[in-house]
């Protein structure tokens, strides 16, 4: 769960409400990564817990104390000692950053005012908790030393220093226009980028909500006038609502198909993404409590697979930008080539020691100047030129192999991923795992692992005479198309995307109507196109589909196709999965 800083900014004004003046009689840390508080307030008690682990980090108050483990750890010991009894003075959010302070105030000798702070930044895989007296760290939950981070060191003794701040406009104070005047007529990336950039307090989540509920395509590239001002008045709503203390607005978390919580928003939301529901809660506390209470329906390894694939996926992004600019500067190797052969073909007119000349292009007849050594003859001059060219034309050979191998492993992994929104078994999670390892993407284990059953692919008996196999990952998809499949049969892929391998089998001589159909649908909605309309799929005899030599799993060739147009109805392809058997 990823918190913005506007939704930290209305939990910090609800927590000043609620917990402003409370004592603290208990503290204690159920795990690694949490800590609680449980406060007296003038007529009750409250659990205020802290929970800063990388996947979901949050604060909330609860009226039930989790579990404690028999002996606390000397982070916890630390916090006892010097702030039980101490009273919560003072909450504030730095800016708009996902950074909170707690003030705490304590009687010491001579009675003594001290103050002492628990910084808590919420701030995603880098979240922690910091206990700090007068601006020096006493204690913190991560150590971040010197030789991890030399600009901003988390380690007892050392002064505090914030993360750094975002730049950009502030979303809840600066004039709408202002910000919207900030993002450039035409992007080259995504607007949402753009808006991202241009302010703080908001990231993509927040991003997407106010240009789906200015009425801006989330696919847009251009602003219009018209755009701009749908998009300040938007910007306004925003503003009066998170800053108007008498209007109070709903809360709404967005949740996956694994039941996880994706994120929350301080106001009512106009885009729920793809594979997404919203819950609507009456203030901030619930909503992170709801979020806390959710059990994740993922897989074991399925959250780091996932990670290992991205990671892969943003590295071979960056190698085809480099390569892609590397090959634009060989194409200068036909210039070279032309400056070689009108220089050889003209060296009677130039000068020896000469540092340039100007000579005809014995291609076009133009004039084309030339850059000369003085030290070399002019026929010393064209080898040179002719080095060159040889040189880049060789490194363009030598690139253009590279960005089609990179393009092809972009593809392959996207593929992976791909499989893994399928997955439903731990087996079919064990065989991407071991796919991803003989890939070279994931260490392979010193101890080999006991060989398990494979999986098997989806199989839907649609009648007596017709069968429909989908797979989940490319094992599977190898499975379906060469080992079930025979060359009559009918086999399915959604067009330039990845997607499932899906095969109509039939004793037919013809596939029935509603059989084809039902295979269509379910290869478009079997792929990473399914939540679009028109998705085109082909379809090919079995007999044309081959495996080239040396190519990645699931990675298939084919001719003869017939391409079809379908938007998946969700309802009828729930239907169809009902009627999947076990072989």
């Amino acid at each position: 769960m990823n918190l913005e800083g506007i939704t930290l900014h209305s939990l910090t004004a609800y927590l000043k409400q609620e917990v402003t003046g409370s004592r603290i009689y208990k503290i204690g840390m159920p795990s690694n990564h949490m800590v609680y508080f449980s406060l007296k307030r003038e007529s009750d008690t409250i659990h205020f817990i802290i929970d800063v682990n990388p996947a979901s980090p949050a604060i909330r108050l609860t009226t039930e104390a989790p579990d404690n483990p028999q002996e606390p750890p000397a982070f916890c010991m630390l916090l006892r000692k010097h702030l039980e009894e101490g009273r919560i003075t003072r909450i504030r959010q730095y800016g708009l950053d996902r950074v909170i302070e707690l003030e705490i105030s304590l009687l010491g000798r001579s009675s003594q005012i001290l103050t002492k702070q628990i910084i808590i930044e919420l701030t995603g895989k880098n979240a922690n908790l910091i206990f700090a007296e007068n601006g020096k760290i006493l204690d913190s939950l991560k150590h971040v030393s010197p030789y991890m981070n030399s600009v901003r060191v988390i380690q007892p003794g050392y002064a505090y220093n914030p993360p750094p701040p975002q730049p950009g406009l502030d979303i809840l104070t600066v004039s709408p226009a202002t910000i919207v005047a900030a993002i450039p007529d035409e992007v080259t990336s995504s607007l949402w980028k753009q808006l991202v950039k241009a302010t703080t307090g908001i990231g993509k989540a927040s991003a997407l909500q106010l240009l789906s509920a200015a009425n801006i395509p989330l696919s847009a590239t251009y602003l219009t006038p018209m755009d701009r001002n749908r998009l300040i008045s938007v910007i306004t709503d925003l503003q009066k609502k998170l800053t108007e203390k008498n209007i109070t607005q709903p809360f709404t978390a967005i949740v996956t198909k694994r039941n996880q919580c994706q994120t929350i928003f301080p106001y009512e939301i106009a885009y729920v993404p793809e594979d997404c529901h919203s819950e609507f809660f009456p203030n901030i506390n619930e909503a992170l409590c709801y979020a806390a209470r959710l059990q994740p329906a993922k897989l074991p390894e399925q959250e780091v697979l996932q990670k290992a694939i991205q990671s892969e996926l943003r590295k071979t992004d960056k190698k085809i930008s480099v390569l892609q600019q590397d090959l634009s500067l060989s194409n200068d190797a036909e210039r070279y080539r032309v400056m070689a052969d009108s220089l050889m073909a003209a060296l009677y007119q130039v000068q020896k020691g000469a540092a340039s000349c100007t000579i005809p292009n014995i291609y076009d007849g133009t004039s084309l100047p030339v850059a000369l050594s003085p030290i070399l003859t002019p026929a010393e001059n064209a080898q040179k030129y002719y080095k060159k060219y040889n040189k880049l034309k060789r490194a363009q050979e030598e690139i253009a192999i590279q960005l089609a191998e990179t393009k092809e492993m972009q593809n392959y992994l996207e593929s992976v991923e791909e499989s893994l929104h399928f997955v439903t078994t731990r087996q079919e999670t064990e065989e991407i795992k071991e796919e991803l390892q003989r890939a070279g993407i994931l260490p392979v284990p010193k101890r080999k692992t006991p060989t398990s059953v494979k999986s098997s692919p989806v199989q839907i008996i649609f009648s007596e005479s017709t069968t429909i196999y989908i797979g989940k990952n490319n094992r599977q998809n190898e499975d379906v198309t060469f080992k079930i499949g025979t060359g009559s049969d009918l086999w399915l892929h959604v067009q330039k995307i990845p997607g499932s391998h899906v095969l109509l089998k039939t004793i037919l001589p013809e596939p029935e109507p509603q059989a084809l159909e039902a295979a269509i649908q379910l290869a478009a909605w079997f792929s990473k196109a399914r939540g679009s309309s028109q998705i085109p799929v082909d379809c090919v005899p079995r007999r044309y589909v081959k495996k080239p030599s040396g190519a990645k799993p699931g990675f298939v060739i084919f001719t003869n196709q017939k391409t079809f147009y379908t938007t998946p109805d969700e309802e009828y392809i729930n239907r169809l999965l009902q009627k999947n058997k076990a072989k």
